[in-house]
């Protein structure tokens, strides 16, 4: 009882913590132009959220860092840590934090959307996720997933399975974040699930992280709503897709990741599908479908392309990713996260549902 109280306390701490430094980041880089660039092909109502002031991943990552040790300290006894499993929930939050820190430095530094080469961010995102499956491998010492009860040895398979889930994560979470409140409000419902089975499964140390990650993602959304005075920047959101995945990976839930992240992946097919049809034929797609679940969006993209390839190439698609086709059709912000809230919120009741019961 007295840990679950300092806990709390803790926790409402780190918030009022999160709101005092985010009070004093915002001006800072609001006095050294430390803000947002606008795609000048992007919705034409971001024009007027240019200059915002971006990177406020930062904070998230350090109150979260912070947090968890300090609950890990009084909480000790009850996590039955080692050191391996320390290291393997900070290294995917910081690394892919770096570098999307470093992206976006580049960004504000050219005053342009080109940061780092996409080639060189993929390869630094498959070094990091290459070293988080070693530590995997030393903290659970087995390539076996659950499926569904059964126990599945992939073998070498396995290491693959990881570094996919890593860097397609991390890049589905960064297409996400592309309005005020959107990646933020999908990500605290996911960890909120992620850190229910954790409590469920007595992985208690998982449970600290995620409610240290919850801490920063609600103090960061104070100040990111709509009209949003702070961008999470891709230190937050690459940062965020690789906290997300250990998360999943540590609670035996790797394969529940498609199930919670089921707007992520909705977000990165529509990204796929917009920019092979620009490519291959000079036209955008559009899919009038709001997929929940990764089965029911493979389905209907494969539904709507073979659509497309049978009609004489109507627009599918008006702008990708999908919330900002949402956002042209004239939907608001909020309206849209509301939606995409939502329909995380489904996935995720689902995905803790499969997660009791199976695992």
């Amino acid at each position: 009882m007295d840990s679950i109280l300092a806990s709390i306390v803790i926790i409402i701490i780190g918030v009022l913590y999160g709101i005092v430094l985010f009070k004093v980041l915002i001006p800072l880089l609001t006095r050294f132009k430390f803000g947002q660039s606008i795609r000048s092909e992007g919705p034409q109502s971001h024009l007027n959220k240019k200059g915002t002031p971006t990177m406020g991943g930062l904070v998230i990552i350090l109150i979260t860092i912070f947090l968890n040790v300090t609950l890990i300290l009084f909480n000790y006894k009850d996590t039955n840590m080692n050191v391996y499993q320390i290291i393997l929930l900070i290294i995917p939050f910081v690394s892919f934090g770096v570098i999307g820190f470093i992206d976006d430095y580049l960004i504000i530094v050219k005053k342009t959307n080109d940061g780092l080469k996409p080639h060189i961010k993929f390869l630094l995102q498959l070094l990091i996720s290459a070293v988080c499956y070693y530590l995997t491998i030393q903290t659970r010492g087995t390539n076996e997933i659950n499926f569904f009860g059964e126990r599945i040895d992939l073998k070498f398979f396995y290491g693959i399975f990881i570094i996919l889930s890593f860097t397609g994560f991390t890049n589905a979470t960064n297409l996400t974040d592309g309005l005020d409140g959107l990646l933020g409000g999908t990500s605290a419902i996911i960890t909120t699930g992620i850190t229910v089975l954790a409590f469920i499964n007595k992985n208690y140390y998982v449970m600290y992280f995620g409610l240290s990650l919850l801490t920063g993602i609600f103090a960061f959304l104070i100040f990111n709503l709509p009209k949003a005075r702070i961008f999470m920047g891709d230190v937050g959101s690459l940062g965020l897709g690789g906290f997300l995945a250990i998360l999943a990976i540590l609670t035996k839930q790797e394969l529940l990741l498609i199930v919670v992240g089921g707007v992520f992946l909705m977000e990165t097919l529509s990204v796929i599908i917009q920019v092979v049809s620009f490519k291959t034929r000079g036209k955008r797609v559009l899919i009038f479908i709001f997929g929940i679940i990764y089965l029911i969006e493979t389905i209907s993209v494969m539904l709507q392309v073979w659509f497309f390839k049978k009609t004489s190439g109507e627009r599918l698609f008006k702008m990708s990713p999908f919330h900002h086709h949402l956002e042209l059709s004239g939907l608001k912000d909020f309206q849209i996260d509301v939606i995409f809230w939502i329909i995380t919120l489904i996935c995720t009741i689902f995905a803790c549902i499969l997660g009791v019961r199976v695992f």
